[in-house]
């Protein structure tokens, strides 16, 4: 008899027991509404330009994007469309400081216009 077959040494063999994944799938949106990097700027060439889009998604961690982006399966990055319109609209994500015009016309809060400079 072979010392690792005698229980009263070595005791029971351990139970071996599958492990349930657990693993959730992100929630991905609808097909329709996700689009490659060259779609999105092709769709809404009035507000996009590859060099934004690019920006955005570089920096995506930090400005709050990371939701509306995903992985595909080729390694291109797939954009949900209206949740990146309304972070780049600025209707969602962290809150994003707009620079006053120089020398121009701001807008107060009643929205009449005044000037960014003293008068003469």
């Amino acid at each position: 008899m072979s010392p690792r077959s005698n229980p009263k040494i070595f005791g029971p063999p351990p139970v071996q027991a599958e492990l349930p994944m657990i693993a959730v799938q992100p929630s991905l949106p609808p097909t329709t509404e996700l689009a490659t990097k060259a779609q999105l700027v092709a769709r809404h060439p009035h507000l996009l330009s590859v060099n934004r889009v690019t920006w955005a998604l570089r920096c995506r961690a930090v400005n709050g994007l990371s939701a509306a982006v995903f992985d595909s399966p080729c390694g291109e990055l797939l954009i949900h469309e209206p949740s990146f319109l309304a972070w780049f609209l600025g209707l969602s994500g962290r809150a994003k400081p707009r620079a006053g015009r120089r020398g121009g016309l701001r807008l107060s809060g009643a929205g009449t216009a005044a000037r960014d400079s003293a008068p003469d």
